[in-house]
C-alpha cells in the first residue's frame, strides 16, 4: 500500500486525567509548570515555553503523544487499513498502542521541563516497524552499530523523529505498551525522590543508557512517563 506522502511526526503531548487539580499540583512542583487555562482544561508552561495539554477526561489517566498530520484523512485511511481502531483524533493500532492525530499541532519545542522524546515500548517490534511504516510512512532504521533490532529509530525523510524499543523483561510488566513521553529533566534522581514524596510511583528507578540519564514514573493519577538529562545535557 501507499503510506501517506507526508509522514506525521510527534509533535507534543497531551494528559487526559480524572483528577486534573491533583495533576495540576503534582506536575507544578515537580517540573515548575505554569498553567494558561483553555475551555477543557490548561496548557503547562515551562521556562516560559508551551510544554503540554492537560484536560479533563475519564480514568484510567494517560499521557498521549500528539502526531501532527497535513492531511488526517488519508492517515486515518492507511491506519485504517493497516489494522488500527479509529475514535474521533484517537488512533489506537492492533499491539495495544494508541495515539492522537491532529492538524495543525505546532511542535512543541525541547527543553527543560518539556517533552524532548517519544519512544514506542512494544514486545513485538516487527509487527510495530510494519504498522508505523504503513500507517505512518515512517522507516526503522537501526543505529550505527546496533547489535540487534532491540532498538530502531522512527525516521521520517532520513531524520529521527521518534524510537522503538523492543520492551525486555521484567519492564514489559511495568510499563505499558506503546507511545512513552520523556520529559528533559537536569536531575532524574532528584526528580524520582520528589515525585515519590508527593505521591507519584517509581516504575524504574534511575539508571543510565546510552541516550541519557533516565527514569520511568506515573503521576498520582496514574499516567505513565519518563524524564531524562540528556546525554550530554
Amino acid at each position: 500500500m501507499n503510506a501517506p506522502r507526508t509522514s506525521p511526526v510527534p509533535a507534543g503531548a497531551e494528559l487526559v486525567t480524572d483528577d486534573l487539580d491533583a495533576a495540576r499540583s503534582f506536575y507544578r512542583e515537580l517540573l515548575g509548570w505554569t498553567y494558561t487555562d483553555t475551555a477543557d482544561g490548561c496548557v503547562a508552561v515551562a521556562d516560559g515555553a508551551p510544554a503540554a495539554a492537560l484536560r479533563s477526561g475519564p480514568a484510567p489517566a494517560r499521557w498521549w503523544t500528539l502526531f501532527g498530520a497535513a492531511d488526517p484523512a488519508a492517515v486515518h485511511a492507511a491506519a485504517r487499513q493497516a489494522g488500527a481502531r479509529l475514535s474521533g483524533d484517537e488512533v489506537h493500532d492492533p499491539l495495544g498502542g494508541s495515539f492522537q492525530l491532529r492538524a495543525g499541532v505546532t511542535p512543541v519545542v525541547p527543553g527543560p521541563g518539556r517533552p524532548c522524546w517519544y519512544e514506542y515500548m512494544t514486545t513485538d517490534p516487527g509487527a510495530a516497524d510494519r504498522f508505523h511504516a504503513d500507517a505512518l510512512g515512517l522507516r526503522a532504521d537501526l543505529p550505527p552499530g546496533a547489535p540487534d533490532d532491540s532498538y530502531a529509530l522512527l525516521t521520517a525523510g532520513g531524520a529521527p523523529v521518534a524510537g522503538r524499543l523492543a520492551t525486555p523483561a521484567p519492564l514489559d510488566t511495568l510499563l505499558p505498551a506503546g507511545w512513552m513521553l520523556y520529559l528533559a529533566v537536569a536531575d532524574p534522581d532528584d526528580v524520582a525522590e520528589r515525585a515519590r514524596q508527593q505521591g507519584g510511583r517509581l516504575l524504574v528507578p534511575p539508571r543510565d543508557v546510552v541516550t541519557g540519564r533516565v527514569c520511568a514514573l506515573a503521576d498520582p493519577t496514574g499516567a505513565v512517563f519518563t524524564v531524562i538529562r540528556p546525554a550530554g545535557g
